[in-house]
């Protein structure tokens, strides 16, 4: 009957309104009921009208895409207008003020990094390594291709694959087997970084593996082939036990005029064609900052502390992972960027105990966002401005309103299509201290 960003439907069922994760307005799916309000997507019947085309033949199976089977056009229409609706709605927006949700350069082979996971398609078939069914944790899509990753990665996925056919993938329930994931980079540059993943409970025939890896006829270059270990019985990647098989534990991408290293652990853009814009689109809403200090909390690997920071008259980096810290260092080495410094521990303690002054602060949390605690310590800066990029709309409204609550106003609000295909974007906002009238510049 109808759809909230991100992916949530209200849908009908004998004359009853229920909620369900995921589903597009105007298909009939089956749903099981759950409770007596929501219920749970497990096969769709039929298409909605809205999905005129067909792209991908995994589209109905594969947990990794949203929208495959619309055009791109219809895509941006679609999401602009569940965003619209959401900003409406959380009086972030006014029915009067314009709002755009601008492309990606790329809608296909977009995708920089790909983490696939052992396992088996249908329980007792054959070795499996490629992306979670929908709404399945424990079963895999085994594709021949994935429309929105270079053809490289699939060449190698498929490889290895093959390479482990009479191995046993790690079972999440009984916490037994071998392989677990399989995570590649690939820059814009044809630079390929490979991370195979698995428990201790089994050996790679490494000599063989590494040889026949870089024997693989492929547009791109292997740079470095990574194994970690992990024994925990979590389904994240986590390097327990990391050994460099092969070049460097690294692969080389450009942003902005700008290299960064990027290892198999770091945190970077997933789509670099859109970064770019995204990191511009930042940029011009921010205005000239050549003689204010900039300070970036939650700064992760310095991309944004770094692109933005090269204008300012100085810029600083927080970030809490120790590895993320010195692959920022690094960057910001690499780069002569003299004007930029990062600080390693829990924001709030490092601004306590080294007392930084700053005239526009930029926040790029994760996916959960800042938190109303965390708003409040900010806004304590009074700083003029306030660059926030969120990933995630539902929790980017929830800040914003907390930021309202302690002085600032919202000056710009601009989004991206990052992840194009699936339900997620991106969003610039910015928010200013001065006593001035609610205004869009969009």
């Amino acid at each position: 009957e109808a759809q909230g960003f991100p992916n949530k439907s209200k849908i009908l069922v004998e004359g009853k309104n229920m909620k369900l994760k995921g589903g597009i307005k105007g298909q009939k799916i089956l749903a099981r009921k759950i409770t007596k309000s929501k219920a749970q997507l497990i096969e769709v019947l039929e298409k909605s009208p809205l999905e005129k085309e067909e792209n991908c033949k995994y589209q109905k199976v594969c947990g990794g895409c949203t929208y495959q089977n619309f055009s791109y056009e219809e895509e941006i229409k679609y999401k602009e207008e569940l965003l619209r609706k959401l900003f409406l709605e959380n009086k972030i927006l006014k029915e009067e003020d314009q709002f755009i949700l601008e492309k990606s350069p790329h809608y296909e082979g977009y995708r920089n990094k790909m983490e696939y996971t052992f396992g088996d398609q249908e329980k007792g078939g054959p070795l499996a390594l490629g992306l979670h069914k929908k709404n399945r944790f424990h079963e895999v899509v085994d594709m021949e291709r994935c429309i929105i990753v270079h053809q490289d990665f699939d060449i190698i996925r498929k490889f290895v694959r093959d390479f482990f056919k009479k191995e046993s993938f790690f079972n999440r329930k009984t916490h037994q087997g071998f392989l677990r994931h399989l995570a590649i980079r690939r820059t814009r540059f044809g630079e390929i970084l490979i991370n195979l993943v698995s428990s201790s409970q089994g050996q790679i025939e490494k000599e063989k593996f590494i040889k026949e890896l870089l024997n693989l006829k492929l547009e791109g270059k292997i740079v470095g082939i990574v194994h970690t270990t992990n024994d925990s019985w979590g389904d994240a990647i986590i390097g327990e036990k990391v050994e460099l098989l092969y070049g460097r534990p690294y692969a080389i991408e450009e942003l902005c005029g700008l290299k960064y290293k990027i290892g198999p652990f770091s945190f970077f853009q997933t789509n670099t064609y859109s970064a770019e814009i995204l990191y511009k689109m930042a940029k011009d809403t921010l205005g000239n900052i050549e003689d204010k200090k900039l300070l970036d909390l939650y700064s992760g690997t310095g991309t944004i502390t770094t692109i933005l920071g090269k204008e300012a008259k100085s810029a600083t980096g927080i970030e809490i992972v120790e590895e993320a810290v010195k692959g920022a260092r690094e960057n910001a080495e690499d780069n002569n960027l003299k004007n930029i410094k990062f600080y390693q521990g829990d924001v709030f303690q490092v601004l306590k105990k080294e007392k930084i002054q700053a005239d526009v602060i930029v926040v790029d949390p994760p996916r959960e966002g800042i938190g109303k605690e965390a708003v409040e310590k900010i806004s304590e800066f009074q700083t003029d401005q306030i660059l926030y990029i969120s990933c995630n709309p539902l929790t980017l409204v929830k800040d914003l309103e907390d930021f309202t609550n302690f002085g600032y106003k919202i000056k710009e609000l601009r989004a991206l299509d990052q992840f194009p295909r699936t339900f997620h974007v991106e969003t610039v906002t910015l928010l200013s201290k001065l006593n001035t009238e609610h205004h869009l510049d969009i």
